[in-house]
């Protein structure tokens, strides 16, 4: 195993070269960038040192990040240039300090070591004003290894092109390949070359036709961006180079973020810039967290957070005069890299997947220039995926269809703040449903989450889910366990032994003990129930055998069943199916009905109470309370109900043999 360096022709690679035709193979895969004149990018300078020239990056007015391997001359014999390409400068700046880092190795020529390969030289004077530094990333936001294959790079730079040329400011993007970290050299695995060493803190990417960095890009940025912000992750440092000498494979950067305290002690800023996310003052707090920061407006609330609602149909008018200005950011796609420093407002789509939206912005003064931008999914700049930005005073137009997640409007100025008016009009218009849990209003009807009733019955909305085994009752209905509908058919409801001893009702069937048929024969109880519920004889001579019986109404084998309330099926034999049947009167997803069969009061209002009501006839612990009264005749005999006979009602008897002990999956409720 070899380190990088060993296949790498060093300085004529990558280093400070004089800019140079090279030969170009047929295959060779180095650059293929495009022009970069990007008003945002004027912060990426040309260098030169009297015997060659890198890119750098301007990171303050007065500051360029560079590579150390272009920080050998003197300061005095090297100018910074500001401008697209060497034809079109527009300013030329001296240096007056330079600073390579304490570790990097001035003999690297010699040792093959690029490690560290990170310079800031101070100029002589500002940068024009009308160019914006561009921050580095800090460490709080820095490259992590889960986004290697995943994170676009922008790389920036003056160097050589696929054609031999150089000197114009191209830019191209690579997908972040490989992080190296610590203080150990890493092995890296390159396509059609093998494994090879990295020096620490570096950063890598494939180089092949969609772009690469080669000689001259030395010390220019590769840019990433953070919550619409655009920071200096990387600086250009080497690439490998094919048997033609050509660059190919594999370029690589030093990682910014791991030298944060090296660009902050040079910086030397004795206050807290508030939107850099760097610990400027190196008190240990950053940006908003700084007790400086606190009357800063970069620290009060952002656009994002200040978003309104609207819906189809729907307008609004607003200004952005002394509106939040939290964004400048929204990359290509939306404003063609252009910076927006101007004041925004926020808003968020209110309509359902599958709607056409279509988004007029009229503005109120003709010299007012406003933008409107969309954002897609988190309400995040750096989510911008188209913008209408026309001239000052002239309508702005979006049309898109909602897919089902968040869309926002931005409402934002490039010049000249002021009044305007956003409508709303849809075609085919979707319902909007609630997310619930999300904190937002999502269908626009005055109701949050768990306070909105589509969300009654999600997790952590509404009354609970009725556990069946431990003793309360969970969903506030008034009734727990298996005396609530909700638990029919519950492993925990399925029928148990009566226990003839211990005072609890067993088997759920509303009679304790030996006041149960099924305890007739156990020892601790009298034999005064003298029918057998299961032998087909009619063993007390009274002509009803086993459960035509009404004194086996509390037998375990003369049960019916139960009221399952949801399988569309009339499981007790009582005529009535699922919700119609008031033993489902506890169950969720049955309306409450109009009399509570166990409550004590007359619901309904008729006069009748539980039991005594009409409507509680097939419920069916009011059957199981009296299958037959007690009357007396003239001549003081006790008698039994029905046809003048001493045979109970025909009814009766079915609702005996039906419905005798609809307890056995159900509890009875205690009042």
């Amino acid at each position: 195993m070899k380190r990088i360096f060993a296949a790498l022709l060093l300085l004529p690679a990558l280093a400070c070269t004089t800019p140079q035709s090279v030969p170009v193979a047929q295959n060779q895969f180095i650059m293929y960038g495009t022009a970069d004149t990007t008003a945002a990018h004027q912060a990426v300078v040309y260098l030169t040192m009297g015997y060659g020239a890198c890119s750098g990056t301007l990171i303050a007015r007065d500051v360029v990040l560079t590579a150390a391997h272009c920080c050998t001359a003197s300061a005095s014999t090297m100018r910074v240039y500001i401008g697209n390409s060497t034809n079109s400068f527009t300013s030329e700046l001296g240096v007056s300090v330079v600073q390579t880092h304490p570790n990097w190795d001035p003999n690297f020529e010699q040792t093959n070591n690029l490690a560290n390969d990170i310079c800031l030289l101070r100029l002589s004077s500002n940068a024009p004003v009308a160019v914006t530094p561009i921050p580095t990333l800090p460490s709080s936001l820095a490259l992590t290894a889960g986004e290697v294959n995943s994170l676009p790079l922008q790389f920036v730079g003056f160097g050589l092109t696929e054609t031999g040329a150089s000197g114009t400011k191209l830019k191209m993007t690579q997908t972040l390949a490989n992080i190296c970290e610590g203080s150990s050299w890493c092995n890296v695995n390159i396509p059609n070359v093998g494994t090879t060493q990295v020096p620490p803190n570096t950063i890598g990417i494939q180089m092949n036709t969609n772009g690469g960095i080669c000689s001259g890009d030395s010390g220019g940025p590769g840019f990433v961006t953070r919550g619409g912000v655009e920071y200096v992750a990387g600086i250009s440092s080497f690439v490998m180079q094919n048997s033609s000498q050509q660059c190919d494979y594999f370029g690589a950067a030093t990682k910014v973020d791991r030298f944060a305290s090296f660009i902050a002690d040079f910086l030397g800023n004795a206050t807290e810039n508030c939107s850099n996310g760097t610990d400027d003052d190196d008190d240990g707090q950053i940006d908003c967290a700084d007790p400086d920061c606190v009357a800063d407006p970069a620290c009060g609330e952002t656009s994002c957070e200040l978003a309104t609602q609207i819906a189809c149909g729907a307008s609004v008018s607003g200004t952005t005069l002394g509106a939040a200005s939290s964004y400048t950011n929204y990359g290509n796609n939306c404003t063609g890299g252009y910076p927006m420093n101007g004041a925004e407002n926020v808003v968020r789509v209110n309509a359902g997947a599958g709607t056409v939206v279509t988004a007029r912005l009229t503005i109120a003064n003709a010299s007012t220039d406003l933008d409107l931008l969309l954002v897609k999914g988190a309400c995040d700049p750096g989510n911008c995926i188209t913008g209408s930005l026309n001239a000052p005073g002239t309508a702005e137009t979006l049309t898109f269809t909602m897919d089902g997640t968040d869309h926002y409007l931005f409402i934002e100025t490039y010049q000249n703040a002021g009044q305007y008016t956003l409508q709303i009009t849809c075609e085919n218009e979707q319902p909007v449903p609630e997310v619930c849990g999300n904190g937002v209003d999502d269908d626009g009807d005055g109701r949050v989450d768990c306070d909105d009733t589509d969300c009654n019955g999600e997790p952590g909305c509404g009354p609970p889910v009725e556990d069946c085994d431990n003793g309360l009752d969970d969903d506030g209905d008034d009734a727990a366990d298996c005396g609530d509908a909700d638990c029919f058919g519950e492993l925990a409801c399925e029928i148990a032994d009566e226990d003839c001893g211990d005072g609890i009702d067993n088997d759920y069937d509303g009679f304790v003990d030996c006041a149960d048929v099924d305890c007739k024969s156990d020892s601790v109880c009298d034999e005064v129930l003298l029918e057998i519920c299961d032998n087909g004889a009619d063993d007390d001579g009274d002509g009803r055998t086993d459960c035509a019986d009404p004194l086996c109404r509390s037998a375990t084998q003369c049960h019916p069943g139960l009221e399952i309330c949801n399988n569309n099926r009339d499981d007790d034999g009582d005529g009535r199916v699922d919700c119609e049947d008031a033993d489902c009167q506890t169950f969720a997803d049955c309306p409450d009905p109009a009399e509570n069969c166990d409550n004590g009061v007359d619901d309904s209002g008729d006069l009748n109470i539980d039991c005594e009501d009409p409507k509680c006839a097939s419920f069916t612990p009011c059957l199981l309370q009296s299958p037959w009264t007690k009357t007396y005749d003239t001549d003081g005999c006790t008698c039994r109900t029905g046809a003048g006979s001493d045979r109970p009602a025909t009814g009766l008897m079915l609702l005996g043999l039906l419905l005798g002990l609809f307890g056995l999956f159900r509890r009875f409720r205690q009042v």
